[in-house]
């Protein structure tokens, strides 16, 4: 990776932070519909589906994501257009475009997500497998599956450069290499860091039985976590959204094709 692909990871942060707190209100609204689909899948599978597996959760699970891929989409629209949805262009070409650029980008997210979960199942059967059986080439292929997920974290970006129709090939050839990623992932852990410590808390505080990790959780308990863990999800979300955005500005500041990032 060539200088031309960093960035200040404490600046892109630094500025999400600031965004957010500007916004607050819009993204919350923008975010009532992730957040209410998120609570309903929570509760609906602790009561209907309380022996599913990790993979039926996250299928029941994909609408949700889906609609965080769109608030996504929104909170990019705003960050790099100024586009709010009280003020939509009233173009016909223009709201074509926007359409698909909204299309193109929360389904880059889903794909996304996907392959991260796909990506982190299987490096959970191959640990399990390795630990059961002690064989050292299932070791090896865990530290091959950790590798591809550390390098794939740079595809995170594509949903915010196809939100705004920037072109994808040229950015993704631009920060090729692993040390892209890896201030991606230092980026991440930067900017939600308070969000997690402050969930901790409030979890701790509800939950005192948490800390024994023997004992089951009652319904009232469980409840209590989706209720709790769907509005910090969603904060996560709109910060590490906002951090990418800055960060490509960093990289991209310059205008291709109308558009500026």
């Amino acid at each position: 990776m060539d200088n031309s692909s960093r960035f200040s990871i404490f600046e892109a942060v630094k500025n999400a932070y600031i965004f957010v707190g500007r916004e607050w209100l819009y993204l919350l609204k923008a975010g009532l519909l992730p957040m209410g689909a998120q609570i309903v899948t929570g509760v609906f599978i602790q009561f209907q589906r309380p022996d599913a597996s990790l993979v039926e959760s996250y299928l029941w699970g994909l609408p949700a994501a889906a609609l965080l891929g769109w608030f996504i989409f929104l909170e990019t629209r705003l960050l790099l257009l100024g586009e709010r949805l009280e003020r939509l262009p009233k173009d016909s070409a223009a709201l074509a475009d926007r359409r698909h650029a909204m299309k193109l980008s929360v389904l880059t997210a889903l794909l996304f997500n996907m392959g991260a979960a796909g990506a982190i199942t299987l490096w959970l059967a191959v640990e399990e497998a390795a630990q059961s059986s002690a064989n050292g080439f299932l070791n090896a292929v865990g530290l091959l599956i950790i590798g591809g997920i550390i390098w794939g974290v740079r595809f995170g970006i594509i949903p915010t450069l196809a939100a705004v129709h920037y072109p994808i090939r040229p950015v993704l050839r631009r920060t090729a290499g692993l040390l892209f990623s890896l201030r991606l992932i230092g980026m991440g852990l930067l900017g939600t860091f308070p969000v997690i410590f402050i969930s901790r808390f409030f979890v701790g505080s509800m939950l005192p039985d948490a800390a024994d990790l023997t004992a089951k959780l009652t319904d009232t308990q469980q409840l209590s976590i989706t209720f709790i863990s769907a509005p910090l999800s969603l904060m996560c979300a709109a910060l590490l959204g906002a951090s990418a955005a800055y960060a490509l500005k960093q990289i991209l500041g310059s205008s291709r094709n109308g558009v500026t990032i």
